[in-house]
């Protein structure tokens, strides 16, 4: 059993419209609502390629019905502490002439310290069966500082992925030593406060965080492809040349490919070809789409992976 956090789920929206003029009146195309959350995405891929994974975390009352509606028809297992609050919309934004989506992401509802060790209480009580933990995605106001390092050393003896950025990040490196970090660039040189415009100096990016006491490092770079660091080696895997639809989920989709590498290979390093394919797969879906693992399968033996 692989269990993902998340503890700010959301209902993803994404509107296509031809334009945005502002303080005018403006028609939308089509309208899509998703499943959100990075942690509920990450266990939706891992479901549809085949894993037994659940999903855990918080979400506000308001809304929890519906959302936990549509986990049931992925048929997804979960299990998630209802707080005061409603759960959170975000809204993507897909303009026929831009390129990009443009994102309005809202807090959701706030967790008071009663909830966080309510929550902390059903962590460890619903991951006692999982050799591997997932956290990842924004933490909801009233999260104090350190939350997902506090949560890793709560869960002792799991090997706990995280992709997150700057203090959570960095604070779970140094005290909670994950067995995987995923950042994509931008979040990488967010946390460190550095530009990383050279494969070298994206390797050393990832090696701080190994010498730290991280096992295993991927950083996402979008067109750039991909690369995976740990003590010993480094790896680089070109992006594949796909039909780009929506960058949405690409990264949560990577992730649940890495865990179906993992378990079918027992080897991080391994396991970086399925998540290069996936997170290709999932760019070919529109809007707030998932991956469709045919996408997947078709793509995992055009994947690249060189040393460096």
């Amino acid at each position: 059993m692989i269990t993902t956090i998340c503890l700010n789920p959301s209902f993803d929206k994404a509107v296509e419209m031809d334009s945005l003029r502002l303080g005018e009146v403006n028609r939308i195309r089509e309208l899509r609502e998703d499943l959100g959350g990075k942690g509920i995405n990450v266990a939706v891929v891992a479901q549809r390629l085949g894993l037994d994974v659940q999903c855990i975390g918080t979400m506000g009352e308001n809304g929890a019905d519906q959302l936990s509606a549509m986990m049931d028809q992925e048929k997804l297992k979960h299990h998630f502490l209802r707080i005061p609050g409603r759960v959170r919309t975000n809204l993507k934004l897909v303009l026929k002439d831009e390129k990009g989506i443009t994102e309005l992401n809202e807090a959701g509802a706030r967790m008071d310290p009663e909830h966080l060790r309510a929550f902390f209480d059903l962590a460890r009580e619903k991951t006692a069966d999982s050799d591997m933990v997932v956290l990842t995605g924004s933490l909801p106001p009233g999260c104090p500082q350190g939350v997902y390092r506090d949560l890793m050393l709560s869960l002792e003896g799991k090997k706990c992925i995280l992709d997150s950025e700057g203090p959570e990040l960095e604070l779970a490196a140094k005290g909670a030593h994950p067995f995987l970090i995923k950042p994509n660039l931008h979040e990488m040189e967010t946390t460190l406060g550095l530009e990383l415009r050279t494969m070298r100096s994206i390797r050393d990016a990832a090696l701080l965080f190994i010498r730290l006491g991280v096992e295993h490092a991927v950083i996402s770079m979008g067109a750039m492809g991909a690369m995976y660091v740990d003590q010993e080696r480094t790896l680089f895997a070109p992006a594949l040349r796909v039909s780009t639809k929506s960058t949405v989920g690409a990264g949560d989709a990577m992730l649940g490919g890495m865990l179906l590498g993992y378990e079918r290979e027992g080897d991080m390093a391994k396991a970086f070809k399925y998540g290069v394919a996936a997170g290709a797969a999932s760019v070919m879906t529109e809007g707030t789409q998932l991956i469709v693992p045919s996408d997947f399968y078709n793509l995992l033996d055009q994947v690249r992976i060189q040393e460096v």
